[in-house]
């Protein structure tokens, strides 16, 4: 497990939070690693989580699935990122309008670049050729014999996912996340460099949060285009909140987050606060629903995770039937794509994204990697769904391109 540790992580986390713009841990304390083929054991991680609370950061890639549930596994496998990575940092810094504030160790002038991540203008681009691994002609007999389940009543919707991916040597991978960044300015984006792995992630998208007893869930389903062209931007707008498809994805996953929530929430608090959000974003418009619900004090991450990992949003529901049919279908595991990258605080508050509109990249490898997805439904048009896909990638792919 040391290999994933020759040099030192880094997590940079742009979440929002009323006290910080951004955190940033630095260095290794303790961690909790498993390999690619690995089955998370929830009690080992509880054990692990409680020998000394402190500040955690990483990730729980895709395949951490396997953990809640089992069933044989088709697409092909490359990269082998580990399915979870837990680190407890030797430094923590909170950063907001340009200065730092330690919450643990000290602090290192070579971490200064991440003070004003907004005004760094990259001086030298990476560039590679994206290679699409699923051709337009096989994304559709893929989405139409999954459509074809859901008229047979075997699903209701399924998030089914591609991939593009390069051979390639990023020299600027940090630079590489901050160009993607100005490009999606993406409330949930965060980068990560732990050994030969990066994530540059412009992701919108919140898993679930944890701020006292009150966790929340803010699912995305449901996109449209942004147009330069104020009047068309609003009519966008307006078309997509009035979607009729757009608005069953949304609520058949709001359901989902419902019931999901429920096997740790106390009786009766579980709520929806906001159903068919419509939130702009600098290249798309989203419908974003917030799901809340109260819980008890003992109730932990791990409880939590156990619950609703991975997210509806990324599956489909129902849930283990989704998981199931878009195993068949896709051609690459999903790696860190689709999975959740985030924080817990030492007094067990945490904060965790889904982790979309990335890009994944193995140095020693020379693997570049960037999956999007969209929903199949029985009222989907899949050329339009299709198209959804490359709008989705446009966005992170042009940054290398």
């Amino acid at each position: 497990m040391e290999a994933h540790f020759q040099s030192e992580p880094v997590f940079y986390l742009r979440f929002p939070r009323q006290d910080a713009d951004a955190l940033l841990a630095v260095g290794v304390d303790e961690f909790f690693v498993l390999d690619a083929e690995e089955i998370i054991d929830w009690l080992a991680l509880r054990r692990w989580l409680e020998t000394k609370p402190d500040w955690v950061f990483g990730w729980m890639g895709y395949d951490a699935r396997r953990a809640v549930e089992q069933f044989d596994e088709h697409n092909f496998k490359y990269g082998q990122m580990p399915v979870l990575c837990l680190v407890k940092p030797l430094h923590v810094a909170r950063i907001k309008d340009g200065a730092y504030d330690m919450l643990k160790g000290s602090w290192n002038e070579a971490w200064k670049e991440w003070l004003n991540p907004d005004e760094i203008t990259p001086t030298t681009f990476d560039q590679v050729s994206w290679q699409q691994g699923v051709s337009h002609v096989e994304y559709l007999n893929h989405a139409n014999d999954l459509m074809q389940q859901i008229q047979r009543g075997n699903l209701y919707e399924a998030n089914y996912c591609i991939d593009f991916f390069a051979e390639a040597t990023l020299s600027h991978p940090r630079d590489v996340w901050r160009k993607l960044y100005h490009k999606t300015k993406a409330p949930f984006a965060a980068y990560v460099e732990c050994g030969p792995w990066h994530l540059m992630c412009a992701s919108p998208e919140r898993y679930l949060k944890r701020s006292g007893n009150t966790v929340i869930s803010q699912p995305i389903k449901g996109t449209a285009r942004r147009s330069k062209n104020p009047a068309e931007d609003t009519l966008l707008k307006q078309q997509l909140a009035n979607s009729r498809k757009e608005r069953a994805e949304n609520v058949m996953i709001v359901d989902l987050v419902r019931n999901d929530l429920s096997r740790c929430a106390l009786p009766g608090t579980v709520k929806v606060g906001e159903l068919f959000g419509v939130h702009s974003f600098e290249t798309v418009h989203h419908l974003i629903s917030t799901i809340s619900c109260e819980v008890d004090a003992s109730c932990d991450w791990v409880d939590l995770m156990k619950a609703s990992f991975p997210m509806g949003s990324m599956t489909g529901a129902p849930k283990l039937s989704a998981m199931q049919w878009i195993e068949r279908h896709e051609r690459v595991s999903r790696g860190m794509y689709s999975g959740a990258l985030g924080y817990i605080e030492p007094n067990g508050d945490f904060d965790f994204n889904v982790v979309i509109r990335s890009i994944q990249y193995h140095a020693d490898q020379r693997l570049v990697q960037c999956n999007v997805g969209g929903a199949i439904t029985a009222l989907c048009d899949l050329e339009e769904e299709y198209k959804e896909c490359l709008l989705k990638a446009s966005a992170v792919l042009d940054v290398l391109r």
